[in-house]
């Protein structure tokens, strides 16, 4: 009996020094490649999530993040059924980054998008041969877009490109500066001196697309659009919903429902529903009724409050009533 005693505490040390001291790390970046500029915020996810939360333990001046899984004991299992996973979730908050809600696990490198347009992962090359003071400009920008202060970004990347006329990241972010600004003129201008300077750095396109788009002019979106389609820009979704709205509107409807396609199955976070109308407007002038129902609907799930939402739903009850007169 006294050997049952000692060895069940032994056990229960067993498992206690586990649940204190299994401790994982994975790391933090963002996606410009650039060091974290401050230490994030964690807060637990909400409720409902199959995994557990991720209790942090410390955030390393690199990045890297030391975590502990809390042992759950499952209802009507001893305690050895506790999971012991490097699996945990928690939602990460940095100023001028999107909040986002991941997955940690041993090894995992997670990248925070910026606010605004992503940046992507193809780096201009013109980035490689920035002078000091201009990319000191460049990174104050950033910060004043980051506190949501665009009109003192603008001066900053105006500084920038001033330094180093070839700088296509300052231009493209000084195009963003600009267009918050309503001022899309000079932000079309500022974007196309993006491109001049390098070509092959997707971020323009996009920005020039949504301008174009913005003013209809659909012929310039269009062209823009093949342009960008050859760098493969899979990272900048919105590339491939404008260029499907200009298609659409110009009745280039295979291209614009390949393009809205594109976006639909890339578009996983749902950050452009629309791209389900545009879709369901291809198909239905298509005559493919049951493929436009669909994704009209899925676009109403996802912007019930959009303001053409009330004009969709009835465009799905004529297209049901459509289909029932056929069947």
């Amino acid at each position: 009996m006294k050997y049952a005693v000692t060895m069940a505490c032994a056990l229960a040390a067993m498992t206690s020094g586990l649940a204190q001291n299994q401790q994982y790390t994975a790391k933090i970046v963002v996606e410009s490649g650039a060091a974290l500029p401050m230490a994030p915020n964690f807060i637990a996810p909400p409720a409902g999530h199959d995994l557990p939360r991720c209790i942090i333990r410390d955030t390393f001046a690199n990045g890297v993040v030391s975590y502990i899984v809390p042992l759950i004991e499952e209802p009507g299992e001893d305690a050895w059924s506790r999971r012991l996973d490097d699996k945990c979730e928690i939602t990460i908050l940095l100023k001028g980054y999107r909040k986002q809600t991941v997955t940690l696990h041993q090894g995992a490198v997670i990248v925070l998008k910026g606010l605004g347009d992503p940046e992507g992962s193809t780096v201009s090359v013109s980035a490689l041969h920035v002078p000091k003071d201009a990319a000191k400009a460049y990174d104050k920008g950033i910060a004043a877009m980051g506190d949501d202060k665009p009109a003192a970004a603008q001066k900053q990347f105006e500084r920038a490109v001033e330094l180093y006329p070839d700088y296509a990241q300052a231009w493209s972010r000084l195009c963003e500066a600009r267009e918050q600004q309503s001022q899309l003129k000079e932000a079309a201008d500022a974007g196309e001196r993006a491109l001049k300077a390098d070509p092959k750095y997707p971020r323009p396109y996009l920005q020039l697309l949504r301008i174009a788009v913005h003013e209809k002019r659909w012929e310039d979106a269009a062209a823009l659009g093949e342009r960008a389609m050859a760098l493969n820009p899979v990272e900048f979704i919105g590339i491939f919903y404008y260029d499907a709205v200009a298609n659409y509107e110009l009745k280039h409807l295979d291209v614009a429902g390949k393009m809205a396609k594109r976006a639909v199955d890339l578009d996983k976070a749902h950050e452009y529903p629309d791209a389900e109308a545009v879709l369901g407007k291809v198909l239905a002038e298509k005559g493919e009724t049951r493929g436009a129902i669909d994704h009209f609907t899925q676009y109403v799930l996802l912007a019930p409050k959009a303001e053409d939402t009330p004009a969709i739903r009835q465009r799905i009850a004529d297209l049901q009533q459509k289909l029932e007169k056929t069947n």
